[in-house]
């Protein structure tokens, strides 16, 4: 039995996916650029800028993941996925895991990010390698 989605439950699943892809983007450029600029506030001394950067950078990213994982359930809930999975699971012995859009939405976030770094290192920053020899 497949059920037709109405028009609010599209546009609800659309909304949401789309504040998830601008959470994921967030999660990989906002988040460490968000705990850094507070590290440089909160310190003057570079090898202890360093080191907590090294260590809540990581700490924030877990700390604000979450927020990703629940876009993801809400995504699911709102366009009927979860619904029916429940449903299937009750006829059924087995239990499926639900996978949304979270999982290829982070990897083509990532791409984004890590392309934005590139450009931004090698030919947007001051202290930019100029040559290699």
């Amino acid at each position: 039995m497949t059920a037709r989605l109405d028009t609010r439950e599209r546009i609800a699943g659309m909304f949401v996916l789309v504040v998830m892809a601008i959470a994921c983007v967030a999660w990989w450029i906002g988040v460490p650029v968000l705990t850094l600029w507070g590290l440089a506030h909160a310190t003057d001394d570079g090898p202890t800028h360093f080191v907590t950067g090294l260590v809540g950078v990581p700490v924030a990213m877990a700390v604000t993941a979450p927020v990703l994982l629940w876009l993801n359930t809400l995504y699911l809930r709102v366009t009927g996925v979860y619904a029916r999975v429940m449903e299937d699971e009750e006829e059924g012995e087995w239990a499926r895991r639900l996978r949304g859009p979270l999982e290829p939405m982070m990897v083509i976030s990532f791409a984004i990010a890590f392309t934005a770094l590139c450009i931004w290192f090698f030919f947007i920053a001051k202290t930019a390698p100029r040559s290699v020899l």
